[in-house]
């Protein structure tokens, strides 16, 4: 159950307390589903762990990879697939090959946020991809920097559309 796994992830107390309150907080900002956020946070939590990546960081990263994915319009099998080649190439150090195209592919918007984080094009940031340059340690914290207001920004745009319906009235909970 997702308890346990934050509860693995953070430890208990007062550390898993935060975590859960700041998973449930990033389900409602981004109108996911509090199982879906959840399962997100404990993989960039224990990805980040290897880079010195803390909690707060861990849920901020979250909300970012949310909204970005969001944004991208993908299918949800494609947005998985996105986040879990994501997730992959974190563990690993480097994330390049099917990995990277993958992010690129089928969470378009979550590329541009780590492209322009990172001061880049995309191309640019293919580029750097193939030659194997991408490494895990400059990502989480430069998809935090610049894109957070932006991403927020669109994706309260986003959910504003006719076509969107009344779950963003409602929420996902």
């Amino acid at each position: 159950n997702l308890t346990s796994r934050i509860k693995l992830a953070t430890g208990e107390g007062a550390a898993f307390q935060a975590a859960f309150q700041g998973v449930q907080d990033v389900a409602l900002r981004t109108n996911t589903s509090l199982e879906a956020t959840g399962n997100l946070f404990v993989k960039l939590a224990e990805a980040g762990k290897q880079m010195g990546v803390g909690q707060a960081d861990a849920l901020r990263l979250t909300e970012t990879v949310n909204q970005a994915v969001q944004l991208s319009g993908a299918s949800a099998q494609a947005s998985e697939a996105a986040v879990t080649q994501l997730i992959q190439g974190l563990q690993s150090g480097v994330l390049r090959g099917d990995e990277f195209n993958s992010v690129m592919e089928q969470a378009p918007r979550l590329a541009k946020a780590l492209a322009e984080g990172l001061g880049l094009t995309t191309g640019e940031l293919r580029k750097m991809a193939e030659a194997g340059e991408f490494h895990a340690e400059m990502t989480p914290r430069n998809w935090m920097s610049k894109e957070l207001d932006l991403l927020f920004f669109e994706q309260h745009l986003y959910l504003r559309q006719p076509g969107y319906g009344t779950s963003y009235i409602t929420g996902k909970y």
